[in-house]
């Protein structure tokens, strides 16, 4: 959407995080890790983008769900409240690294077992951050507003990544 041309790649990065750090530091960190893994293989002008998104409700981190079940649980949690999505993004290149992150405040409409079960069941958020993903079926029907970048909380702040970028 940008206009940069990129490829997406990964590597298996633990996604644990040193004992003590404050949840609002842990996707800066995760992100900075991945970025990292990249390292030795960053090559002349490229830069390396990594990020992690997070879902933080009543400072408790809401991550992947293990289970369908797990992801209704999640889902009715965040049912009638305002949750905070944080994205950590590292910048790095073989001259610097950035790290910085983004903050969106979600807030939800009161959403039914039954609604939470469909959404579940024929949507499979098992890869995503507090079991939802903003763009699919459930935006649409249980975000009532954001604060902040809506982008955000697809996972990438795409309007600060590129303003970073230019400076960068």
């Amino acid at each position: 959407m940008a206009g940069f041309e990129f490829e997406v790649d990964s590597r298996n990065v633990s996604e644990d995080h040193p004992e003590g750090l404050a949840i609002e530091l842990i996707p800066s960190h995760l992100a900075q890790k991945k970025a990292r893994a990249f390292l030795p293989e960053i090559t002349g002008n490229e830069i390396v983008i990594g990020a992690d998104t997070v879902v933080i409700l009543d400072g408790k981190i809401y991550e992947k769900p293990g289970s369908a079940a797990e992801a209704v649980e999640m889902l009715l949690k965040l049912s009638g409240q305002v949750h905070e999505v944080i994205t950590g993004v590292c910048l790095l290149s073989k001259q610097k690294e950035l790290v910085f992150s983004e903050v969106t405040k979600v807030y939800f409409n009161v959403i039914t077992s039954n609604e939470a079960e469909f959404y579940v069941s024929n949507y499979k958020p098992f890869d995503k951050a507090g079991a939802y993903a903003c763009q699919e079926w459930i935006g649409a029907i249980a975000i009532k507003k954001f604060e902040g970048d809506y982008f955000n909380v697809v996972g990438l702040p795409i309007n600060r990544v590129y303003q970073e970028l230019k400076k960068f």
